[in-house]
């Protein structure tokens, strides 16, 4: 396959567009096609679309645009669609939330559930690392999203408790130091297993 030249004319520093690229291109303009045609048959058929969503179910502007975020994250050439699935986590995290809220009316959770869009940055390195086969980011991917795993869990044993009783379930200023402790002791931890798995043997 003969590459194509690059923006300066020069067919040797070009990367050629492989089956693989061909493919993601044809999957992602086949979703396109396919969500016109919805659209096109909603309007036919006299469905009002806006309508249809409602109240509860707007948070769906949401979610697609961040469908769609992923959607190029598959289709750009490695590593440029990190940036886009990073995002795309983020953005239908975001809309994901959104449509929970919006059916349940608990918006207080704001308190905590923000907590889940770290996790879904990092289920999106995650993911795009399993992708393209990159260690690298599958092991960030990971730390991020049990990070934020844990944040939101424990976010929503102490609000939960707070907005049922109006009282905290831990005596916060005694304990935060010992968290801190902790904290910087896993901190240490992690940095001292690191460098000696990349020390030479």
């Amino acid at each position: 396959m003969q590459a194509h030249p690059d923006i300066h004319g020069n067919p040797e520093t070009a990367v050629a567009p492989t089956r693989a690229d061909t493919g993601r291109l044809l999957g992602f303009g086949a979703i396109l096609i396919l969500v016109g045609v919805i659209a096109v048959a909603a309007r036919s058929a006299d469905v009002d679309l806006g309508a249809w969503m409602g109240e509860s179910t707007w948070p769906l502007l949401v979610i697609v645009p961040g469908l769609v975020l992923l959607g190029l994250a598959v289709i750009r050439t490695p590593p440029e669609g990190l940036g886009f699935a990073i995002a795309g986590s983020v953005v239908s995290a975001v809309g994901t939330i959104l449509l929970v809220q919006a059916a349940t009316g608990a918006w207080s959770s704001w308190a905590y559930v923000w907590t889940l869009i770290p996790a879904a940055a990092g289920l999106g390195m995650l993911g795009y690392g399993l992708l393209t086969r990159t260690d690298g980011l599958v092991d960030r991917g990971v730390g991020l999203a049990v990070i934020g795993g844990v944040m939101f869990l424990l976010g929503r044993w102490y609000f939960d408790a707070v907005f049922a009783t109006g009282e905290q379930p831990v005596d916060v200023v005694t304990w935060w130091p010992l968290g801190l402790i902790a904290a910087g002791l896993i901190v240490a931890a992690r940095a001292l297993l690191q460098s000696r798995r990349g020390s030479p043997r």
